[in-house]
């Protein structure tokens, strides 16, 4: 049974979110010769050993898998591997997570990286994750609180600490609950548009 958390719809979503792409997945590579320049200069120095979360283990490596359904990019990064976190493969999911609308990049929370991974090791599931809505930009997130009452006017989203996401393997209602005993951040169920919003804010859900 999953415990109770405080209800707090402060990052809902429109239906604009909604996925217009099909659950299977076309094998294409993201990466090609200019991706790293695309997203130069958007990372700090980063030397940062161990987990943000105490579930992940401190030795070996952490990879995602990513599949955009608004660009039809696919991703597989190693972001985290001998204690730190890699530059390079920390640009490539910046990238693949960007602003779809209009290209726009920002430097990605690893906090919620490191949510991901364990989400995804506790979920069993062996698919990439389904990118819904990554990183909003301002002028974006403007654009879809005009739209709708039910967006945020101050989205996780625009500073890169929310995710909207469904895996291929795994259903919207388990992944919603295995998110809600993580207790890690926001948890977002959308069973119509068939994704779950995750996010490293306050604990709470709706």
């Amino acid at each position: 049974m999953i415990p109770p958390v405080t209800q707090r719809p402060t990052d809902a979503h429109s239906q604009e979110d909604s996925p217009t792409c099909p659950l299977i997945i076309n094998r294409r590579r993201l990466l090609g010769a200019g991706l790293a320049a695309s997203a130069a200069g958007l990372l700090p120095n980063l030397v940062i050993p161990g987990s943000a979360y105490a579930a992940l283990p401190n030795s070996g490596n952490r990879t995602l898998g990513f599949y955009n359904t608004h660009t039809d990019e696919q991703l597989k990064a190693t972001y985290w591997s001998n204690g730190r976190y890699d530059k390079g493969a920390l640009k490539d999911i910046n990238y693949i997570l960007r602003d779809h609308r209009n290209n726009e990049i920002m430097r990605m929370d690893v906090k919620l990286l490191d949510l991901l991974t364990d989400l995804h090791r506790r979920s069993g599931s062996t698919k990439a994750f389904q990118i819904v809505c990554g990183y909003r930009s301002p002028q974006t997130n403007a654009m879809l609180v005009k739209m709708s009452s039910g967006v945020a006017k101050n989205s996780l989203h625009m500073q890169g600490k929310a995710i909207d996401i469904r895996l291929a393997d795994v259903s919207v209602r388990e992944l919603r609950d295995t998110a809600l005993g993580m207790r890690q951040g926001g948890v977002g169920y959308y069973p119509r548009s068939a994704f779950v919003h995750v996010d490293t804010g306050e604990v709470r859900h709706w």
